[in-house]
């Protein structure tokens, strides 16, 4: 048990005297103050004794907006409630000083309540410099009308976001300090904005297309993303703003009659069937892929043979061999797996550096594509992707839009696999 501390009269009574606050303690019963130190000279012009003691000498100096503060206080007095609050009082320099009531009960002697009136015009200044700082990055922003973000990049907390941001991603005054730049994560971005990062002090400024998701969980928004990386007084920040974004429902899983009706009739015409080709032109007859792309190509995926061996269909395909074989190294499936991607899209192949992209797409005219993965038994195994003769055709498309038919069209081509072992 550990023994009390004892302390000698002496001792403690000059702590009291040299207390740099106006220590005092009230009877609550007789609503009666004392004085445990001389220390009134609270602010320039104001006797700290007389401020508690008379409330006309009170309500002259406090400024009005901050009367109820005081009297919120002094009614946890009476409650005998720990209380503290800060509060600004007019001094006699013609400037504003803050000022801290802080008391709590004596639980020997419930009867008394203890507490000091310090100055803390020092503290008040150190905390207005950190704000300022905010301030400064808010009005960075704040008229901007795309989406605008400031996070920090060491801890990548959210330190401030313009009006248009808050509202597209329903973010609310109360939710500061708890939301990180992880809060807004979809699908793959994690490990491409994680990959971003690592080289953004030196690259200083990013540019591509990524998805995020709203605060709420509600909404996906897709946007032509530009990330900077800005030190603002020792500050480092990243800046991300958002072009032209568009929003969709966050995975959502409902779907009209007719697509349900689509979905049904595309099942049963490939039910059973084990011609791969075959497969691939009745998916891209169906209603669910009419206009949006003009070609589908499969991959064939094995990781530990380096190998990938695609089969096509539709017009940029035609007088393609049966399948075609290619080295693992350089293809879509490399990519999708070195960076867990749940979706890889590329709006213009012409401009790409993937080895697979000239072989593959650009001779036969494909502008870009939308390539989604599919594995088996966590080992990547298959890589289905629509194809456009048009730059930029999924720039904007929501990432879950082709679920329905790629997941008909994998279950068709494992049982594909099944018919080539049989």
């Amino acid at each position: 048990m550990t023994r009390p501390l004892t302390i000698p009269v002496d001792d403690l009574y000059s702590f009291i005297n040299d207390f740099p606050a106006l220590l005092w303690r009230i009877e609550i019963r007789k609503a009666r103050i004392e004085f445990l130190n001389k220390n009134i000279n609270v602010a320039p012009g104001i006797d700290g004794a007389l401020f508690l003691k008379n409330i006309a000498y009170r309500n002259a100096n406090i400024l009005p907006e901050d009367q109820h503060i005081l009297e919120a206080f002094m009614d946890m007095v009476k409650e005998g409630t720990v209380a503290a609050s800060v509060f600004r009082v007019k001094n006699s320099n013609g400037q504003i000083s803050w000022l801290k009531l802080t008391g709590a009960v004596n639980r020997q002697d419930p009867g008394y309540y203890y507490g000091y009136l310090l100055n803390v015009d020092d503290t008040v200044a150190v905390i207005k410099g950190i704000l300022d700082i905010d301030l400064e990055l808010k009005l960075m922003i704040e008229d901007i009308n795309n989406p605008v973000f400031l996070f920090g990049y060491d801890r990548q907390e959210l330190i401030c976001a313009n009006p248009t941001a808050k509202q597209m991603f329903s973010i609310q005054e109360i939710d500061f300090g708890k939301l990180s730049l992880d809060s807004f994560y979809a699908g793959n971005t994690r490990q491409t904005v994680s990959d971003i990062l690592k080289t953004l002090p030196l690259s200083r400024t990013w540019a591509g297309n990524l998805t995020f998701g709203s605060a709420d969980g509600k909404k996906w928004v897709q946007s032509r993303t530009i990330v900077r990386y800005l030190v603002h007084k020792e500050h480092q920040i990243i800046r991300i703003s958002l072009q032209n974004p568009k929003i969709s429902s966050a995975r959502n899983k409902t779907v009209s009659d007719s697509k349900e009706r689509h979905i049904k009739e595309l099942e049963n015409k490939i039910h059973g069937l084990v011609d791969i080709h075959q497969i691939m032109e009745l998916c891209l007859d169906s209603p669910l892929a009419a206009g949006l792309f003009e070609g589908i190509l499969f991959s064939d995926v094995h990781v530990r043979k380096n190998s990938v061996t695609v089969y096509g269909a539709g017009a940029p395909f035609k007088g393609m061999q049966t399948s075609e074989s290619y080295s693992y190294k350089g293809t879509i499936a490399e990519d999708i797996n070195r960076y867990s991607l749940d979706y890889l899209v590329v709006d213009n192949t012409q401009d790409s550096i993937k080895p697979i992209d000239w072989a593959l797409f650009v001779p036969r005219g494909v502008r870009s594509y939308f390539a989604m993965p599919f594995y088996s038994r966590a080992v990547l195994r298959t890589v289905l992707i629509l194809c456009a003769t048009e730059q930029g055709r999924f720039a904007d498309t929501p990432p879950d839009m082709f679920d329905d038919l790629l997941k008909t069209l994998n279950e068709a081509v494992r049982t594909w696999r099944r018919s080539l072992r049989s």
